[in-house]
């Protein structure tokens, strides 16, 4: 395949702001840095609520607020594509629920990636009333980026966890691409946790316990190399990482203590109350990173 054939990891985008400075700085990094030459939507999203029955007459219908507020939010967005000089990047107003909005205009352009900025709010509150970036990872037919603490270049350094799921080798191979497009580094990240270490040494004693732990982190090792080799990688441009920790700690604990500035990972997107409210490894990466967060579903 030539190289202008070739179809880059991220083709067209659609990024979701509501003027707020991180959002604007979650846009204006995926236009110019992170694929500044997909075709990109910016959208925003107005949520207007029903005025009270007791006040109709008094203040202008809805729909009035509405027209007044999208042409507002149209001359905005439209003031930030030139001044950026952006070429391939367009711009949308929808009424509704944010997360809904941004998905369904992810479907109906067939988008490679939503892109939105970390929440407003302090990050204490954030990690306990959820954001729009949360919502959409539940929600959206494809991956989700929370772009936060945005570099001022291309990612050079991609981190992505990686375990024995579906959505980890759909971030694996998508993140291959990512650093083909960008010359990165890549570093694959398992978080292991050894099994039956306790019997072992109840039944026979320390040594065994010992030897357990090390032939299962062999064999993990052995494990992640081995799916690594199927997924095209620059061999020069990767570390493969295995590490006894708890996935979501290890995972922060990684990004912090390196020069990663993109996570490339995986998520299972399970719904309902219980997944709300336990959350996940994914949950807890988006929360504790200090740099952008690629979610695959």
């Amino acid at each position: 395949m030539s190289e202008t054939n070739m179809k880059h990891a991220v083709d067209t985008i659609v990024a979701g702001t509501d003027f707020s400075p991180r959002s604007l700085e979650a846009v204006t990094w995926a236009c110019s840095w992170l694929a500044p030459d997909a075709k990109c939507t910016l959208v925003h999203v107005l949520e207007v609520p029903k005025e009270p029955r007791f006040l109709r007459g008094a203040l202008p219908h809805r729909e009035e607020i509405v027209e007044r507020e999208r042409a507002a939010a149209l001359e905005r967005l439209n003031a930030l594509v030139a001044e950026h000089g952006w070429k391939n990047v367009s711009v949308e107003v929808r009424d509704g629920r944010p997360e809904n909005v941004i998905a369904e205009v992810a479907t109906d352009i067939s988008a490679d990636l939503v892109v939105v900025g970390e929440h407003s709010r302090p990050r204490s509150m954030w990690s306990t009333l959820g954001s729009t970036a949360e919502a959409l990872v539940r929600c959206s037919p494809v991956p989700v980026l929370l772009a936060r603490n945005v570099p001022d270049h291309a990612p050079k350094h991609i981190l992505v966890p990686f375990d024995d799921s579906e959505p980890a080798l759909a971030a694996l191979r998508l993140a291959s691409k990512m650093a083909g497009d960008f010359g990165a580094h890549t570093t694959v990240y398992h978080g292991f946790r050894p099994v039956y270490l306790n019997i072992a040494e109840s039944v026979s004693g320390m040594a065994a316990s010992k030897r357990l732990r090390q032939e299962q982190l062999k064999q993990a090792e052995a494990w992640v190399e081995e799916q690594v080799r199927d997924v095209p990688f620059a061999q020069d441009a990767l570390t493969v990482r295995v590490q006894e920790s708890d996935a979501a700690t290890g995972i922060i604990a990684t990004q912090r203590g390196s020069d990663v500035d993109l996570i490339v990972m995986g998520s299972s997107g399970a719904g309902g109350a219980g997944r709300l409210l336990l959350g996940s490894v994914a949950d807890s990466v988006l929360r504790g990173a200090t740099c952008p967060v690629l979610v695959v579903r």
